[in-house]
């Protein structure tokens, strides 16, 4: 059975082959590729079909995914995602909205649902993530949700074909369930 979260606006659920052209129409917008590790610039249609279609997979027996994702909609219309990668060891959270989205609160909102699945389903103690540091927005959301500055290392952008300056940081389950 596929996880669907529901939080006050917006629902988490797993990603679908049909998102495609949405995912094309957001991550084509190089305000928002350029933020990301993994995503090209001009997005790539079959990149992005193979991309969705092994992101649905992963759901159909997903204790043993390394990697999963969840779509983020509103009123109906996909407008982000959210996904955890490195499962096996620990595991880092990544999210993105499509521009007409930013500077609402839809991501904290969302990213809150999405590590709290995490923690009531798995037994990792702790989550990372890392975003570059002229991403301040995200790093907002970061915080806000608690997670705590450890370090700076190095966020490949494929859009860019370099690697950027990043914070990582990192959130406890004791500090998220405590409400950190």
């Amino acid at each position: 059975m596929l996880p669907v979260l529901k939080t006050e606006r917006l629902i988490l659920r797993a990603p679908r082959p049909e998102d495609l052209g949405r995912c094309a129409e957001l991550l084509g917008d190089y305000e928002v590729a350029k933020m990301l590790s993994r995503v090209t610039y001009p997005y790539d249609l079959e990149q992005g079909r193979a991309f969705l279609a092994l992101s649905a997979k992963r759901w159909t027996n997903w204790q043993e995914a390394e990697e999963l994702g969840f779509q983020i909609d509103c009123e109906g219309e996909m407008i982000g995602g959210v996904s955890f990668k490195k499962l096996r060891e620990t595991p880092e959270i990544g999210y993105w909205l499509g521009r007409a989205y930013w500077g609402k609160g839809y991501m904290s909102e969302a990213a809150q649902a999405a590590v709290a699945w995490l923690f009531e389903n798995t037994d990792h103690k702790v989550v990372a993530c890392e975003a570059m540091t002229e991403n301040p927005a995200s790093l907002g959301v970061a915080r806000k949700l608690g997670f705590r500055e450890v370090g700076e290392v190095g966020c490949a952008s494929v859009s860019r074909g370099c690697t950027m300056p990043a914070i990582r940081t990192e959130l406890t389950r004791t500090d998220f369930l405590n409400g950190h």
